[in-house]
This record gives C-alpha cells, sequence and structure tokens, in this order.
C-alpha cells in the first residue's frame, strides 16, 4: 500500500475519532444550545461515514469493499439533511422544524440507506459495481437513478443552508461571525469536495469528502475554543423584530412606510400588507374599516416628535408611541411606531377603579364615591336655579333575614332589593350603597313631590316582588325618606334631613315613604301624601 494512502486511511480514522470526541463535547454542552442534540448526530453519522471509507480503502476483495461502502451509507445520507436543521436552529428559524417537517426531511436519506443495503435486488442506486485494480483495490460503479436522487438532494440540502448562513450573517453582530463562518466551511467544504469527486479530479478517484471531514472537525473543535459555537448562538436583530410582542412599523423621513413585524399586522390587520411597504403611514388612518384597527388621526405626527397616546377599540387597548431613528451622527433617518398592547394593564386599572368607587357587593356607588357626586351635582343645579332630590331607604327587618336564612341569603336578597331599584334609575340619577342595608338616590332636576312619586313607585315594587331563593318566597320591604335642596346646602345636612324622614317611616309602621323640606315633615300613605 502506497505510504499516501496509509497516510489518506490514517487522517480519515482520525477524523472518525474526532467526530466522537465533538459529539460527546455536544453532548456536555445539550443544554446551552437548542442544536446540541442535532450536532451529536451528525458527528455520530460523520464518525460511521470516514471509519467506513477508512476501511473500505484497506480492504483487498471486492465483497469487502462493498459491504465497507454499502456501511458508509448507515451515515452519509443523514449528514447533509442534519446540518440544514442545524443552521435552522442556529438563526432561531427552529419552528419550522416541526415533527412532521423533520420527517419529511430525512425521508430520502432513510430510502437511500434501503435502496443501498437491497441494492443487490434492484440495483436502482448501483446499477453494476466491480473492482478497479489500480494502485489499490477500488471499487467502480455505474450510477443508478436513485444515486442522481439521493445526490441532488445532498446537493440542495447543503446549498440551502449556506444560503441561509449568508443572508443571516448580514444581520448579526462581528462577534458571531467567526461562528458562522465556519458553519459555512462545515457545509460547502464537502460540498465542494464531492463535486470534485464526481468529475474526477481527485487523486486515484478517491472520495475526498472523509478527509475534508477531519480538516472541518478541526475546525470545530477551534471554534469550540474561542467562540463557544454551542454556547453563545446569536440572536439576529430581524428575528428580535419579528418576535416582539409589541407592534412595530419603520416609517423613512417622508412617513412612507418601510417595514413592519408580525405583531403589528396583527393588530392592525388584513389592511397592513406587503403592499403598503412604500405608502404614506397616512393611507392606514383613511381607512375605516368594522372591526379593525385604527389609528387615530393625528396630524402633527413627524420624525422629529415623540408623543404617546391610548387607542381603544373592540374590548382592547393600544398605547402608540412615535419616536425618531437617528445615526451615530444625529442625522434623523426615519422613525418607528410602536404599537404597545395594554390591554391587561387598562383591565386592571379599571378593576382597581370599580374597587376604589363601587360597592364590591352589587356594583353600585360605594358611600364616599356617592357623596362626592352627589355634592357635585346638587351644587351644580342650584347654581343654575333647579332643585334636586336624595332618597334615602332601608330594607325592613334585614336582621331577621340573616338570622333566619343566613348571611349568604341576605346578601342576595339586597342585590334583589338594588336590581329592583336600577328598573327606575335614569342615566343622570346616582345610586349608592350607604351602609349595611341601606341605600342613596341622588336625583337631579327633580322637584321633592317627583321624588317622593320616584321613592313610593320603588316603594311597592319591592313590596310586590317578593325574593324568591331555593324554593322559598321571601316577603321584603322598605321605608323610605326624601328630602330635596332648594337652596346652597352642604350634602351631609341633606342626608341629615333624609335620614330624619326615614326614621319617622320606621317609627311609623315601616313600608312607608316619608317626605322632609328642611325642618318641614310630611308622611306619604300608601296612595296620598299628606301634611302633618
Amino acid at each position: 500500500m502506497p505510504s499516501d494512502i496509509f497516510i489518506y486511511i490514517v487522517l480519515m480514522s482520525v477524523a472518525g475519532v474526532l467526530n466522537i470526541f465533538i459529539g460527546i463535547y455536544a453532548y456536555a454542552k445539550r443544554r446551552s444550545f437548542l442544536g446540541s442534540q442535532t450536532f451529536i448526530f451528525i458527528s455520530f453519522f460523520s464518525s460511521i461515514y470516514t471509519f467506513g471509507h477508512a476501511f473500505e480503502l484497506s480492504s483487498q476483495s471486492l465483497d469487502m469493499i462493498v459491504l465497507w461502502t454499502y456501511f458508509q451509507y448507515l451515515g452519509l445520507p443523514y449528514i447533509a439533511p442534519l446540518s440544514l436543521m442545524l443552521v435552522l436552529q442556529y438563526i432561531r428559524k427552529d419552528k419550522y422544524l416541526t415533527t412532521r417537517n423533520r420527517f419529511f426531511l430525512l425521508l430520502i436519506p432513510i430510502i437511500t440507506t434501503m435502496l443501498v443495503l437491497t441494492n443487490h435486488l434492484h440495483h436502482q442506486f448501483y446499477q453494476t459495481v466491480y473492482l478497479r485494480n489500480d494502485v489499490i483495490p477500488m471499487i467502480d460503479f455505474v450510477i443508478g437513478p436513485w444515486y442522481i436522487v439521493h445526490g441532488s438532494y445532498t446537493f440542495g440540502c447543503l446549498l440551502a443552508g449556506g444560503v441561509l448562513l449568508l443572508s443571516y450573517w448580514k444581520q448579526t453582530k462581528s462577534t458571531y461571525w467567526k461562528q458562522i463562518f465556519v458553519l459555512l466551511l462545515g457545509l460547502y467544504l464537502p460540498m465542494i469536495s464531492s463535486f470534485l469527486y464526481l468529475l474526477g479530479y481527485t487523486p486515484y478517484g478517491m472520495d475526498p469528502v472523509p478527509i475534508v471531514m477531519s480538516v472541518t472537525s478541526f475546525l470545530y473543535i477551534w471554534a469550540f475554543m474561542s467562540t463557544n459555537i454551542l454556547e453563545l448562538a446569536p440572536i439576529a436583530r430581524g428575528l428580535i423584530f419579528d418576535s416582539m410582542r409589541d407592534g412595530v412599523l419603520v416609517l423613512d423621513p417622508s412617513q412612507r412606510i418601510v417595514d413592519f413585524n408580525d405583531a403589528a399586522k396583527k393588530i392592525i390587520g388584513d389592511k397592513l400588507n406587503d403592499k403598503k411597504i412604500g405608502e404614506n403611514i397616512h393611507s392606514l388612518w383613511q381607512e375605516n374599516e368594522l372591526n379593525t384597527f385604527l389609528f387615530p388621526s393625528i396630524d402633527h405626527l413627524n420624525h422629529k416628535e415623540e408623543f404617546e397616546l391610548e387607542w381603544s377599540g373592540l374590548n382592547s387597548y393600544y398605547q402608540i408611541r412615535s419616536t425618531p431613528v437617528k445615526k451615530k451622527s444625529g442625522f434623523i433617518v426615519g422613525s418607528t411606531i410602536v404599537i404597545a398592547d395594554i390591554t391587561e394593564q387598562r383591565q386592571l386599572y379599571q378593576k382597581l377603579e370599580r374597587l376604589a368607587y363601587t360597592d364590591g357587593l352589587t356594583g353600585i356607588l360605594n358611600r364616599k364615591t356617592f357623596i362626592d357626586r352627589s355634592d357635585t351635582i346638587i351644587k351644580e343645579m342650584h347654581k343654575e336655579g333647579i332643585s334636586s332630590s336624595l332618597i334615602i331607604f332601608d330594607i325592613d327587618h334585614f336582621k331577621a333575614i340573616n338570622d333566619k336564612y343566613g348571611h349568604r341569603m341576605g346578601d342576595e336578597a339586597i342585590c334583589h332589593v338594588v336590581s329592583i331599584c336600577q328598573r327606575f334609575l335614569q342615566p343622570s340619577d346616582l345610586f349608592g350603597r350607604y351602609g349595611g342595608e341601606e341605600f342613596v338616590i341622588c336625583l337631579p332636576s327633580t322637584t321633592l313631590h317627583e321624588a317622593g312619586e320616584y321613592a313610593e313607585a320603588i316603594r311597592r315594587s319591592i313590596e310586590n316582588t317578593p325574593f324568591e331563593r331555593e324554593n322559598k318566597k321571601i316577603p321584603i320591604t322598605a321605608s323610605f325618606g326624601v328630602t330635596h335642596a332648594n337652596k346652597d346646602i352642604v350634602i351631609e345636612d341633606l342626608l341629615s334631613y333624609a335620614d330624619k324622614a326615614l326614621y319617622k317611616s320606621k317609627h311609623s309602621g315601616r313600608n312607608t315613604v316619608h317626605l322632609a323640606q328642611t325642618n318641614r315633615v310630611y308622611h306619604r300613605g300608601d296612595q296620598l301624601l299628606i301634611k302633618t
């Protein structure tokens, strides 16, 4: 055996050993990089290929050479598609590597392995295999149809992986260029060597790819030591742009749309598409389609200003912010519009606001909010010379309901009374819970007698609508006190007058309405208003 052939075999064996060690290293770093598992498989199949070729060259008979040639195809067909998978994982496009897509990527390699191992039955991979006695015994062959399919697919995978890396290279910082360069060499060196082999430009007509793999193995080891290739995978700016939760539109100095991300398209809808590239941003504002995002009409939008606003609609809330994009020299080259979905924050704020201003059980105004708002309304009405009225009422014998049926039933009874009252409320009326079973109503632009009629209608409705729960009918009544403001009066005094009228209702048999005007008191029976 010539010495150069012997050296060639030794180098291939070294390459096989290096691939094993690289696979072990990748296994140790499997938690640091998403593509580590793929890299392990590449190293494993590369070892099979290189060791198989080394044994092929060292064999002397046709049967042994064919055996080791077939052995190589247990690993060779899978290296290219796995390399493509590794590239997709490295550039963070692994979302495309679904179980189905992985299966289709490996389908042709699986078929290739099966056809090679059964080639003697159909000759679809090698039509003819014969021994060529040259410097050393080597096989030659006439290729079959599937050999062309396998070769084309292998070149296609390697070429696609290289193109993806080259396009990705532009988006990354120079710190990561060494990593990408090593991966490119790992793809293209074997591909170029294989191409030269098919053209017959290799020494002794031997396959140079295994020896080239020893070179790529050393490159990978260097990359591990100097660039942490399996630990520090870059995230390109374009990937960050597309994966942002906030919608982003990029504008040029003339406010024309230059780019936008997936989140912006999802928020704005179908009217934001590739056809909008080059159009003025205002074209989005002019469209008014049902159930789609609408930009607010802001005439002063330009690249020199920063502004914030909130847009709400379809039960969603968005905060829009525009900022200029400048070069290091300070020259403005465009602007960005960021659309942040603040629905959760706004809903939380509204919930906290409801808790601050409303009663937690009934949803109507709490005592403090009712007093503050009523005071404001009454004073505004008085300035215009319009009187306002106030009703305060209390559920009769409420403690007996709690004691007999329990507090849960008592709470439901309160909600029952509230629902009855809400049927009578006008949009301008204020309704609040004054205490446990005590409620207040403020009626703007209402006279005392009108308020009395209003209270009487509510009283009758409560009396005639028993509370029904768990097949039980619980009769409920309420006592009312009514007053009105015909002069400048503070809300506390007005509530005091109404409370005195309520007190009189309670001590005159309950389930009645009494009217109070400053220190004069009126009694309302079931049907007739009587001055006392």
